[in-house]
């Protein structure tokens, strides 16, 4: 029998911002039953890869996981794969960052298992050509990509039974092909239907070498996979028959392979990744910052933190710039958080305590008197690096992003002291899948129905059919609205009404003056002519620096009265979005909350308040507007478990009923406390 040679890699990863009770399922469902029995087949050879968003969390619940692995390593069965050590999209992030994540992981594995990472596991597979150098000169010899990337490259699947050399002269690095086929069987068919799959390759090639790279969830944190590779035993019978098979299905560790074989040939990849990520991104990962404002608002924000804390080179700070890097929240499709409130939050939180702790360590180097806690810095930068200008508003409590090409709103709101971004939702997109769920519309009565019933089963009650309405906008603080005195809440909720005016979206030009942006708009209201004037100011709140100033200007420019109500829309994330210990008031009156919808008449103060203590946010109005909206904003969306109902945020619209004759002007104040 022709030998044929078996390369497995196991990718272990949770995402940043996960929680607790999810990686301790994971751990008792998968990780610790996979190690269990791994454990009793010593002669068979892997390499595994850990996230350090896993590799934390083992040092600090299940420290006794990770010395079981250094066992395993030392006798020679075992090898530690690196990579960017909390699992970034390498094109996503500076190049700096790119060394700096390899570094770090690389130093924890040769201290944690004495041995020298030369493979690197790249993250979703999300390659682009340039990717080669960079590793290469970290000192990573081979990764690992699916075969789809060499299919583009031109080869054949019959072509993949090896390893290839990619890159430049002096810059190059080797790439195991992950076969397709073995990651549609392991671990769903019969083992010896996997057995069989080798002898038939094993009898048309000479010695061919198989690469099953994939995700180690598979193996009991995937739905139904628990009671089918441990309770009925799929994963002992697997490698029973590896180990039965010895004589000619050989398992080796990647590493091994560079020394005893060599590449069947230097070939260049294209940019690619695999197969589903490529639809999901319509070619380039890239692509889901243009798909989702979103995710460009977060990659910017990363970007211009990273800056900070390069030119710095604190430790603390850059550990806290790659948490804030891992991918899992920046992107969609089944597996993608970015619908998932929580992940974005991670992904905040350690971008501010990265930019806390670097603005620490400058104040310390800085007279006393410049480190006052309501002093107010403005910056004017090509935050979205696309050549238009934003304004960073902050001080030591708040940071504002303002971004005047889209409607001059505020995309994103810091509380510093809780490092929370307060505008983190994401908007109601359309996704292809919600064809599938709103066919299925009609038997369920309950809300619950999205999270419970798989997705071939699944179906919904028609009246959450207004769940699936697509905001045309992005769902910041400051959108301008005008609109018609007939237009109810429903209506505005599900997409339904008219926008009388042209502001929504609009390009505003800006500027700062002392301590406040200047933004300012001409444009038009049911066709007659407006303008807009809005500044924004932090101010500092008894010393606290803890209040927002916003200013409203309206003036008449055409020859006609213009008549309509404008509100001023605001989606607010609170930091525990299903806790309910958020409520409603106005004035000291309780409205509900968060989940509910609402109108309440003329308040001069409105407020959502946190009964732990930790935030509230209050609204008062210099005129009292003449009522103010609220309600839940819900996205749907798919997770490899079910379809989900997804609180994002909540709506909060205060409406004046305008009347302003020709030539004449109006102004509005609102004072945003926190």
């Amino acid at each position: 029998m022709n030998k044929v040679y078996f390369g497995i890699c196991l990718h272990f990863h949770q995402p940043v911002g996960n929680f607790d009770e999810i990686l301790e399922r994971a751990y008792q469902n998968c990780y610790r039953p996979f190690l269990d029995v791994f454990e009793k087949f010593p002669d068979i050879k892997m390499s595994m890869h850990f996230s350090g968003c896993l590799l934390d969390y083992f040092e600090a619940k299940h420290p006794d996981y990770l010395d079981r692995i250094k066992v395993m390593v030392d006798r020679g069965q075992v090898e530690i794969v690196g990579g960017g050590y909390y699992e970034p999209i390498f094109t996503s992030i500076p190049h700096e960052d790119r060394a700096g994540q390899i570094e770090m992981m690389s130093g924890y594995i040769k201290k944690r298992f004495g041995q020298k990472a030369i493979g690197l596991w790249t993250p979703e597979r999300v390659w682009v050509p340039g990717l080669a150098k960079e590793f290469s000169k970290a000192g990573v010899k081979y990764t690992i990509l699916d075969d789809e990337h060499f299919i583009k490259a031109g080869l054949k699947q019959e072509d993949l039974l090896g390893y290839f050399t990619t890159g430049e002269k002096n810059a190059e690095i080797e790439v195991f092909p992950s076969n397709k086929p073995l990651r549609y069987m392991i671990p769903f068919k019969m083992p010896t239907e996997v057995i069989n799959y080798f002898k038939e390759a094993g009898s048309k090639s000479k010695e061919p070498l198989f690469t099953y790279g994939d995700d180690a969830e598979k193996f009991g944190e995937w739905p139904s996979t628990n009671d089918w590779v441990y309770g009925k035993n799929w994963l002992s019978n697997f490698f029973t028959e590896l180990v039965k098979n010895k004589e000619w299905l050989i398992t080796v560790k990647l590493s091994d392979c560079l020394k005893s074989r060599k590449p069947l040939k230097k070939i260049k990849i294209p940019e690619a990744s695999y197969q589903e990520m490529m639809e999901w991104s319509h070619g380039s990962w890239m692509n889901f910052l243009k798909k989702y404002p979103e995710t460009n608002q977060m990659v910017r924000k990363m970007h211009y933190v990273s800056k900070k804390v390069n030119s710095l080179g604190d430790k603390s700070a850059l550990r806290e710039l790659y948490k804030g890097e891992c991918n899992c929240a920046y992107w969609h499709g089944v597996f993608g958080g970015l619908y998932l409130y929580h992940l974005r939050k991670a992904v905040y939180e350690h971008l501010i305590n990265a930019e806390k702790i670097v603005e620490c360590v400058q104040l310390r180097k800085l007279p006393q008197a410049t480190c006052e806690v309501g002093q107010v810095r403005i910056e004017e930068v090509d935050f979205y690096e696309d050549g238009k200008k934003a304004f960073i508003v902050s001080n030591k409590a708040l940071s504002l992003c303002i971004d005047p090409a889209n409607g001059g709103i505020i995309r994103e709101l810091d509380n510093r002291r809780v490092s929370t971004n307060l505008v983190n939702p994401i908007a109601r997109h359309e996704e292809e899948y919600h064809k599938k769920i709103l066919a299925k519309m009609g038997k369920s009565h309950d809300e619950a129905a999205i999270r419970t019933i798989h997705e071939d089963t699944k179906v919904i009650d028609p009246a959450l059919k207004s769940e699936f309405c697509y905001d045309d906008y992005i769902r910041g603080c400051l959108v301008d609205r005008f609109m018609d005195s007939q237009v109810n809440i429903d209506d505005f909720m599900e997409c339904k009404s008219n926008e009388l005016g042209d502001f929504v979206n609009a390009v505003y030009k800006g500027k700062k003056e002392r301590y406040k942006v200047v933004l300012d708009r001409r444009g038009s209201v049911a066709g007659k002519a407006v303008s807009i004037t809005k500044e924004i100011c932090l101010r500092s709140a008894n010393g606290g620096g803890k209040e927002i100033e916003i200013s409203y200007t309206l003036k008449n420019l055409s020859k006609q009265t213009i008549d309509a109500i404008f509100g001023v829309e605001f989606n607010f994330t609170m930091p525990y979005l299903n806790s309910g210990q958020y409520k409603y008031f106005a004035g000291d009156k309780i409205l509900g909350s968060l989940n509910e919808k609402g109108a309440v008449p003329g308040p001069g103060l409105f407020s959502i308040k946190d009964s732990s203590k930790e935030i509230d946010i209050n609204f008062e109005f210099s005129q009292k507007p003449k009522d103010i909206w609220y309600f839940p904003v819900k996205t749907v969306s798919q997770s490899e478990r079910a379809y989900e109902l997804n609180f994002q945020a909540s709506c909060i619209l205060p409406r004046w009923h305008i009347s302003i004759s020709p030539g004449r002007q109006i102004a509005l104040g609102i004072i945003l406390t926190f």
